[in-house]
């Protein structure tokens, strides 16, 4: 929950890989995101559509809860803020502090207070969300996840009732996960960074980023922040109650971390150096530097040129955080940010519908899809609840995108498991293998394509 444990997937460039030498694309493509966590495809994916400017993307969301829709329609519209009041430096950090820190700087509050009422005005004005954001379609959802929706979005803004202690519910979590073990955390953090994240692949996490995010929740710093305000997009099960909510505390995912979605490779491998298993740099600064490419694709429409200079270097450093100020209360005197209530910027060809949630068990069979999707990513923790009656929704030639549990804090057995659950699933469904299992190779996705059209 909160982020998927896959990298993030450009499905055009996928997708093309499975059609035949030089035969173009359609006009448009299908794109069904099955419990994604978080918008990483549909970002990699538009940072790139302006190669592809004859073709028109519709991607299909389906999530196990509305406060996950929340945060995929925030997280967009960070990559879509007007250049001229965010810089891509800015929309950079911004993006990092909300996806993947409990706990963020009274800027990205500021900012959230401020988004939050623009998204309100998003799902309760049809009118308002048609002129300010032409990319989001929720017509799927019912009228009650739409009032969800709105509760979700007034939460985030800061009133005094709006109390989200995530700093504490945080170390109760952890307690309780380790149970005896709490007072010796540090070697249980170690031993799921070396013995399973690091052994499964995941080997660009540095210790000392890990051990800080495990213990605070806090993933990515850099020397000129502290953070200090709850980040309540992490909130799930809000009920409202006149003016309080209601909420189920933090429930995300807190052992495998924010750090698979952007920050495990990139096209300069020397970033990826590593010295006796120390990395010169984080997972946090290969993060960085991803996930500022692509806000600059999407601003500029033109390919990025990486500078070092753009991105920090603090493999090996541990660095002096401060002290967690964890103003859980909300805050009655709100750093003023800018209104960000101005138009998204132009993405003429990508579309982003958000599904109900209740199509999680139904979409599958759903006579509106049959035949509709020419590619399908399917989350791990989502796999489960595939149906045979899904491949009616695939077209002949659909890319099916299966995620598995590799890079993960899973011992290598449950990964067997579930990759052996996969491979059942495609010889069932007779489904062509486009990953290359025959070498000594594990992957966070298994790709196949579909062979049959009845």
């Amino acid at each position: 929950m909160f982020w998927g444990f896959s990298e993030a997937l450009d499905l055009v460039e996928e997708y093309k890989k499975i059609r035949p030498k030089d035969t173009p694309l359609p006009d448009s493509l299908d794109i069904l995101l099955f419990g994604s966590g978080d918008p990483r495809h549909i970002l990699a994916t538009a940072a790139t559509l302006w190669r592809h400017p004859q073709v028109t993307v519709n991607f299909y969301i389906v999530e196990g809860c509305i406060e996950l829709i929340a945060r995929h329609m925030l997280l967009v519209a960070i990559a879509l803020e007007d250049p001229e009041q965010l810089s891509t430096r800015g929309k950079t950090h911004l993006f990092m502090d909300l996806f993947g820190n409990s706990l963020i700087r009274p800027y990205s509050n500021a900012y959230l207070n401020s988004k939050a009422k623009v998204l309100t005005n998003i799902v309760t004005d049809p009118e308002y969300a048609q002129r300010y954001s032409p990319i989001f379609n929720y017509e799927a959802l019912r009228y009650k996840e739409r009032d969800q929706l709105e509760d979700v979005f007034r939460f985030w803004t800061n009133a005094r009732e709006h109390v989200f202690n995530i700093a504490r519910y945080w170390e109760d979590r952890t307690r309780a996960q380790l149970g005896v073990r709490y007072d010796h955390r540090n070697g249980a953090f170690d031993w799921d960074l070396q013995m399973r994240l690091r052994e499964n692949g995941a080997k660009q996490i540095c210790p000392q980023e890990y051990k800080h995010w495990r213990e605070t929740g806090i993933a990515f710093t850099f020397p000129e922040y502290e953070q200090s305000d709850p980040n309540k997009t992490f909130a799930v099960g809000l009920v409202r109650k006149g003016k309080t909510y209601h909420h189920r505390g933090s429930v995300g995912d807190n052992s495998t971390g924010p750090f698979i979605s952007f920050g495990q490779r990139c096209p300069e491998e020397r970033l990826t150096r590593s010295k006796h298993g120390v990395n010169d740099f984080r997972s946090t600064d290969i993060t960085e530097r991803n996930i500022m490419q692509i806000m600059y694709e999407i601003k500029e429409k033109q390919a990025y040129q990486f500078d070092s200079k753009d991105i920090h270097q603090y493999g090996p450093h541990k660095l002096d955080t401060g002290k967690n100020l964890n103003k859980h209360d909300a805050r009655t005197e709100v750093l003023e940010a800018t209104r960000y209530d101005g138009p998204m910027v132009g993405c003429e060809n990508l579309k982003i519908f958000f599904l109900s949630v209740e199509d999680v068990v139904r979409v599958q069979e759903d006579a509106r899809y049959a035949g509709k999707f020419d590619a399908v990513f399917v989350a791990a923790n989502y796999f489960r609840l595939l149906k045979t009656g899904f491949r009616a929704n695939w077209k002949p030639d659909c890319l099916l995108c299966f995620e598995t549990r590799q890079l993960t804090t899973f011992s290598k057995d449950e990964i067997g498991e579930h990759n052996e659950a996969i491979k059942t699933f495609a010889k069932h469904e007779v489904l062509q293998p486009v990953t290359n299992f025959a070498i000594n190779k594990n992957y966070s996705v298994h790709f196949y394509k579909q062979l049959r059209s009845d």
